[in-house]
């Protein structure tokens, strides 16, 4: 596979994975809350992963499934925080 036909398998699933997680994201108007923005960022982090090692980046891929996990982690304690910050 050439680099050129390489790129294009990237780009759709790239393009495949916005609309994918496009879906995820929810508007709630009457509680004024936006939900699924970390499950959009989890699909992009798993697609991205995905493609590394298909192209054989094994150590990349790596990187980023801990990055990815570290991030996620510290956005659950984050959330956790807060919400219990805004009960009465």
């Amino acid at each position: 596979m050439t680099t050129a036909d390489l790129s294009r398998v990237i780009q759709g699933v790239a393009a495949g994975i916005g609309f994918l997680g496009a879906g995820t994201i929810l508007k709630l108007e009457e509680q004024h809350r936006i939900e699924g923005l970390t499950s959009a960022a989890s699909v992009w982090v798993t697609a991205a992963v995905g493609m590394s090692v298909g192209a054989g980046w094994i150590w990349p891929a790596v990187v980023g499934v801990i990055w990815g996990w570290v991030i996620l982690s510290i956005i659950h304690y984050v959330e956790q925080y807060l919400r219990k910050k805004q009960e009465p």
